[in-house]
């Protein structure tokens, strides 16, 4: 399977750009995750569709409306979503909010432990503590991630 294309997203960054985000974040970026940002920064992918495995049933559906960017004037700044839900302990400290749904989910990826690397859903209308709790595991790294994306079938 082809990853997904990434559209409308703004110019990569470059070393010095990630290692300034590293260091506010306190954390190193996994190295696909880097080589992502370095290629494109923020920006919609098609096809858009994911499925997660859910606590309801076998598997839910959500879709990316927007990775997050870096240092630009979009509103999808990933700083402040990182202000928003991490800063605030609405997610575990150690995940980091890379996209978001049209629905107000999140996509995170875990930056440290046992499955640092993997990404996982974010459902806000479940929210409680900052744990696992409400997360749902969508897969081991963000190039099986982009991978699995598929178009809807409506």
């Amino acid at each position: 399977m082809a990853k997904a294309v990434i559209l409308d997203a703004s110019t990569g960054l470059d070393e010095a750009g990630l290692a300034t985000l590293e260091k506010k974040l306190g954390l190193a970026l996994p190295a696909d995750y880097r080589s992502f940002l370095s290629q494109q920064n923020g920006g919609r992918p098609v096809p858009e569709c994911f499925s997660f495995l859910d606590d309801d049933g076998p598997y839910s559906d959500s879709l990316v409306d927007w990775f997050l960017s870096v240092g630009t004037d979009d509103p999808s700044d990933l700083l402040d979503y990182c202000s928003m839900y991490v800063e605030d302990e609405r997610v575990p400290s150690h995940m980091l909010p890379i996209a978001h749904d049209p629905f107000g989910n999140l996509i995170l990826l875990s930056l440290s432990g046992d499955d640092a690397g993997a990404i996982y859903f974010w459902d806000h209308e479940n929210e409680g503590d900052a744990d696992y709790s409400n997360l749902n595991y969508i897969g081991k790294n963000l190039d099986h991630f982009l991978e699995r994306l598929f178009s809807f079938q409506g």
